[in-house]
């Protein structure tokens, strides 16, 4: 039963995380979509704080690139850690 468990990969992770980045890539196209922004100013807001809290170091794009990409990271470490956690409570 254990080895069966083991083989089967953690998905709800992978699943966490693209759900992430597909409103982040969602977002930044309706807010590019929305008129000709110019620099970071009120109408990217939404956009912004999706990078939080990482945001706060620098508002420029480098920054919001990087902060992205560790809320992805957390947010795939959560998804795994909840499907373990699942797995252990409801199929011991």
């Amino acid at each position: 039963m254990k080895a069966e468990l083991k083989a089967r990969p953690n998905r709800l992770g992978i699943y966490v995380a693209a759900g992430y980045v597909l409103i982040v890539a969602g977002v930044y196209a309706v807010t590019a979509y929305g008129g000709k922004p110019s620099g970071l100013g009120y109408e990217w807001i939404p956009f912004i704080e999706l990078a939080m809290p990482w945001a706060w170091i620098d508002e420029r794009l480098p920054s919001l690139i990087f902060g992205f990409i560790v809320n992805a990271g957390i947010l795939y470490l959560l998804g795994t850690f909840f499907e373990k956690f699942r797995r252990r409570l409801f199929w011991k």
